[in-house]
């Protein structure tokens, strides 16, 4: 899964995905025990800007959050590697340094949001509405639930309302002329059709043997390497809310106010039952020499004939079923009797769904078109919406309530553990008070987030490094888990003797020799490429290497099977039919023939119109970015780089 990020980070979509990821968590108030209020100014000052600070808290919960939706992206393949090579520590800093510089210049620029605002928004916001308007109970209920004031809450939305506001001001002055408007046109219409062989730049094995004074000469030279860097040991107490759940029996009038809250997250979606026959539009079948308009025209005509005529046999009798089996176009629902099972409203297209609203059970459709072609329905059964009753989700909702109430139980006792051993109790005697534990790690470094017996949790990893010897830690608060920490061994940077890391530099040898043989073959394939002008003669002598063609694909898509590679993407659409070329990206070696271009013609009116509005979003994008750029170059930043 890394790969693909790897592979795809430079086009929008990623990008976009990741700045959102990290924005949303900025803007956004995080309370996850169920106490609210929690403060994200505890710590160190990580950072300042303009004098105004960053504490370690804020930075903490940034990272956290971060590390955790993509832990919840990647589950099993989430690693310490997806940490650094996306960098997630300094984008959540990044992060927060923007968010910082944008609120200086809007109270410097006097840009405000008003009350009024703040309450439109709020009233719009689905969370809080009940059948499409604002529901004060359900809002009440919500701050309620989470610990927070109206005040509280409201000020968070302003802080994102802000942001808006200010990227919006760029949208107003942007403009597109119509020569960025065809040449977008073209970039993500025009297309073509590549063949090519990838492999790895460790593809090719090399045939020479590793000796004693090669790898001796190899560790000599890259002794920085496998330098092994600082590393510490600490004891600490684990308190996991999950080991008190049992402990906990909610009160009636408890599992009462929590489906109260909650009730919106009980509702159940209306859902269909339903059959259809689809009829495709085939202007292909369509014979004489006439437009393509007319082309079309006829086909969907010819279309819609088909399917009355298959009503009316319906409604004379013919089992609709038999009939989808032997005339739908849609493979797979047309061989089971056209059912399409049972789906959740908001799932088919608006013109299909808007015919099922008409429908009662038992009922068949007129003919509906949509993009797909022309559809016979049949509504077989419909669930209404509904809201869950309370015994429906009692059991749900007496779980929910043991998880948080065993959450707030750990944090008191955390706290209270905390206060002992500030006053004098060691971490021993303290965990004993409690029936707990204390255990001890090995030694780590600032690599390895993964570590024995604890996992992978940023706020211990940061907080382990942030700590002096022998001090005690403050509370380490995570919705799985809470700590208590003292690091009780240090070890500085050292560079091991060669029988220390012999393997590891047997691996980096080899791997360093591979990589030069893989070179060696990529240059031998190109020069032979070049000469034979044919992928087939090039096959034949390495069998292992599979030739493969990509579908159409535009400058503004990924390939296919490459990857978001600009210097490819760029090169395709300059190149002949025909024509060979080659690339070394990252870890990867490519050859590659251009083999079909497909040409897009001009805009028409409503395609105009929509890359014109995306041309103005990107380019008032754009501008923000820079614009906060500048801001940054011309703030003082002030980092303190051993809290990160």
């Amino acid at each position: 899964m890394l790969s693909i990020i790897r592979e795809h980070a430079d086009s929008w979509m990623i990008k976009s995905i990741l700045w959102l990821i990290i924005f949303a968590f900025v803007g956004t108030i995080f309370y996850s025990w169920g106490m609210g209020g929690s403060s994200t100014s505890g710590g160190g000052v990580i950072a300042s800007v303009n004098g105004e600070k960053i504490y370690q808290g804020e930075y903490e919960q940034t990272f956290n959050n971060i590390v955790d939706f993509y832990r919840q992206q990647f589950r099993n393949q989430f690693s310490n590697e997806m940490i650094k090579k996306l960098d997630l520590k300094n984008q959540a800093l990044e992060a927060l340094i923007h968010k910082k510089i944008l609120h200086l210049e809007a109270e410097r620029q006097n840009i405000k949001v008003s009350n009024e605002e703040v309450i439109s928004h709020i009233k719009n916001l689905p969370a809080f509405q009940n059948n499409k308007r604002f529901d004060e109970n359900t809002y009440r209920n919500f701050i309620s639930s989470q610990r927070l004031t109206p005040g509280e809450f409201e000020e968070g939305q302003r802080e994102t309302l802000l942001l808006d506001k200010m990227e919006k001001i760029f949208q107003i002055h942007t403009k597109a002329s119509k020569s960025e408007i065809i040449a977008e046109f073209k970039n993500q219409n025009d297309k073509v059709k590549l063949k090519y062989i990838k492999f790895t730049n460790d593809h090719f094995k090399s045939d020479q043997k590793i000796t004693d004074q090669a790898l001796q000469e190899f560790f000599q030279s890259n002794k920085a390497k496998f330098q092994i860097p600082p590393q510490i040991r600490v004891e600490y107490i684990k308190v996991a809310p999950k080991e008190y759940e049992s402990q906990i029996v909610p009160r009636d009038e408890d599992i009462d106010d929590y489906y109260q809250t909650k009730i919106a997250d009980f509702k159940v979606e209306k859902k269909y039952q339903a059959s259809h026959i689809l009829i495709h539009i085939k202007p292909s079948d369509i014979e004489g020499d006439i437009s393509e308009e007319e082309k079309q025209k006829q086909a969907e005509e010819k279309a819609k004939l088909k399917s009355q005529e298959l009503i009316e046999k319906i409604n004379k009798g013919a089992d609709f079923g038999e009939v989808a089996k032997k005339h739908s176009d849609d493979p797979a629902s047309g061989a089971n009797g056209g059912n399409l099972g049972e789906f959740p409203k908001g799932t088919m297209v608006s013109a299909f769904e808007n015919a099922l609203e008409k429908l009662q059970p038992g009922q068949i459709s007129k003919p509906v078109l949509t993009p797909f072609g022309y559809h016979i329905i049949k509504l077989n059964n419909v669930e209404k919406e509904r809201i869950k009753q309370i015994n429906e989700v009692k059991n749900d909702i007496i779980q929910s309530l043991k998880e948080i109430k065993a959450r707030q139980r750990v944090k008191r006792i955390i706290k209270r553990l905390h206060k002992e051993i500030q006053q004098g109790q060691s971490l021993n005697k303290a965990a004993e008070n409690y029936q707990l534990k204390v255990a001890k790690t090995g030694f780590f470094s600032r690599e390895n987030h993964n570590i024995p017996g604890v996992g992978i949790q940023p706020q211990f990893f940061n907080t382990a490094f942030s700590l002096e010897k022998n001090k005690i830690s403050k509370p380490i608060i995570t919705p799985e888990v809470c700590f208590l920490i003292k690091i009780i061994e240090e070890k500085p940077a050292n560079i091991p003797e060669l029988n220390e890391v012999k393997e590891k530099v047997e691996n980096a040898l080899e791997e360093s020799n591979d990589e030069k043989a893989t070179r060696k073959k990529f240059d031998a394939l190109k020069i032979k490429l070049d000469r034979e002008k044919d992928f087939k003669k090039i096959i034949v002598d390495n069998e292992e290497l599979t030739l493969r063609n990509t579908p159409f694909f535009s400058k503004s898509e990924s390939i296919p099977g490459i990857g978001n590679i600009e210097e490819i993407k760029e090169n395709s659409f300059s190149m002949k039919v025909g024509d060979f070329s080659s690339a070394k990206i990252r870890n990867r070696f490519y050859l590659y023939q251009l083999i079909e271009v497909e040409k897009s013609g001009e805009p028409n009116a409503e395609q105009t119109k929509e890359i014109n509005n995306q041309i103005k979003i990107e380019k008032s994008r754009q501008a923000f970015n820079e614009w906060v750029k500048n801001l940054k170059t011309r703030a003082t930043i002030k980092v303190d780089k051993t809290l990160l």
